[in-house]
């Protein structure tokens, strides 16, 4: 029961923070948008190489 309550908390705590630091918030995903971006096409170039028959093929 602690675990959920200190859950909701948490994701009310975030929500708020949110809201009331905005512009904070805009300029992590500024910065942080383009590393993901880049990494998720890292991901998709290295599932595309190994392909699906590969992964089967190793077990």
């Amino acid at each position: 029961m602690t675990h959920i309550i200190l859950g909701l908390f948490l994701i009310a705590l975030g929500i708020w923070g949110l809201f009331d630091e905005w512009h904070y918030v805009m300029d992590i995903s500024k910065g942080l948008l383009p590393l993901i971006m880049t990494a998720m096409g890292v991901l998709s170039l290295a599932l595309f190489f190994v392909g699906p028959q590969n992964l089967k093929k190793e077990k």
